[in-house]
């Protein structure tokens, strides 16, 4: 089956879902309780076929997930010429600075205060305030064009996928 990454991603959280399901049931219903003259009830729970079940789940959520993970080796991301695995990795070391360069520019470039004996004492940054806040705002338009471009590689892209 031909997919796009966009649509594996959502297969592959889909298919977590069912798994989820199906683990909160065994956990539900994997041990029966009853009281002392009491008849058992019957439990739908079957552990072979719950593991199997799982096992099947596994497999298809493995196949989709090597299949992104080779494409994202190679499938390019327009305006970037970085593949999409790299792609991914630079978003998360900007998303880093863009939140260590927020903690910067909120600094002020130089300020006052009075110490508990009355002594004024002043502080100043050795960077520049307003360069950082300039670096700033390009890092963020930077990081919506990359997000903008791995989701049209995540939706132009297809993989092949057997289920």
């Amino acid at each position: 089956m031909k997919i796009c990454h966009t649509q594996a991603m959502k297969q592959i959280k889909e298919l977590e879902a069912q798994k989820k399901a199906l683990i909160d049931f065994e956990d539900d219903n994997c041990v029966l309780s009853y009281k002392e003259g009491e008849a058992k009830t019957v439990s739908s729970y079957d552990y072979a076929k719950t593991r199997d079940e799982i096992e099947k789940l596994d497999a298809k959520i493995r196949a989709i997930r090597c299949a992104l993970a080779a494409a994202n080796c190679v499938v390019k991301v327009d305006g970037f010429n970085v593949t999409l695995g790299e792609a991914l990795i630079m978003l998360a070391q900007m998303q880093n600075k863009k939140a260590q360069l927020e903690s910067l520019s909120f600094k002020k470039q130089k300020s006052r205060s009075v110490t508990y004996n009355g002594v004024v004492e002043y502080s100043e940054c050795v960077y520049d305030v307003e360069a950082v806040k300039a670096e700033l705002k390009d890092l963020r338009l930077m990081i919506s064009d990359l997000q903008i471009a791995i989701d049209r590689a995540n939706l132009t892209n297809y993989i092949e996928v057997d289920l």
